[in-house]
């Protein structure tokens, strides 16, 4: 099936509707104050560093449209392995705890690594539930490479309504750019895995920049590479 006829196959209208119901229901729920600060927020003497108001926002969006858009779920959280995929944020969080993450708040580094490294995991779920999951199965039979881009665009122009500025990354030209090629390797993810958990367990490796996420970063993508192969089933040999 050539790129044209897979463009013709697919629902752009539906896409473009989720799409606007996204950026809507983001700007709106942006204005509304921290649901989690309001929520946790008297347990702790200081200000979470955390907003997941757009995480929810999107997430519940994109629940309402498998239900009601008749677009077939090729994923799940956990995926075709079920538990064993757990592995993957089980690497993500030993190797932070073991690692640390400093603080200003006077919580020990490796303690509050496993706090920070676990809400953000929270949150990349339901941000990879929209991206990787909803956003990826009604792009259809579209190659992936092309579902990449996509997604990556989408993704990237999402965060003028998150981000105040993109200084740290150079403009948001070099971020855009940043967004389509780490889409590739989340979705690569989720070819292989067919979970959510996985792509956001690589989506929380962009919360640090540290010796920590780039040795993570490597185990994880070598263990895509065979994950396959682990669960591939040998047929039994009859006997004779």
């Amino acid at each position: 099936m050539n790129f044209i006829n897979q463009i013709k196959q697919t629902n752009c209208v539906r896409i473009i509707i989720f799409y606007g119901l996204i950026l809507i229901g983001t700007f709106l729920i942006r204005k509304c104050p921290n649901f989690l600060q309001l929520i946790f927020g008297g347990l702790v003497d200081f200000q979470l560093p955390w907003n997941m108001n757009h995480g929810l926002i999107i997430f519940l969006i994109s629940l309402l449209f498998y239900k009601f858009s008749k677009v077939k779920k090729e994923v799940s959280l956990l995926g075709k392995e079920g538990f064993k995929t757990l592995i993957f944020p089980f690497i993500l969080l030993v190797g932070y705890s073991i690692y640390g993450i400093n603080n200003d708040y006077g919580i020990n580094k490796h303690l509050w690594a496993a706090i920070f490294i676990s809400v953000t995991l929270l949150y990349d779920i339901m941000e990879e539930y929209t991206w990787r999951g909803y956003l990826n199965d009604a792009l259809g039979n579209i190659f992936w490479i092309i579902k990449s881009i996509i997604t990556g665009i989408f993704w990237a122009v999402w965060h003028l309504f998150i981000f105040k500025d993109f200084d740290q990354f150079g403009g948001f030209g070099i971020f855009m750019l940043l967004c389509i090629v780490f889409s590739f390797v989340l979705t690569f993810s989720t070819i292989r895995t067919k979970s959510i958990i996985v792509p956001a367990t690589i989506h929380a490796l962009m919360a640090k920049t540290n010796l920590a996420t780039l040795i993570i970063f490597v185990i994880i993508l070598a263990l895509l590479f065979v994950w396959n192969k682990i669960f591939e089933r040998k047929p039994i040999r009859e006997l004779t």
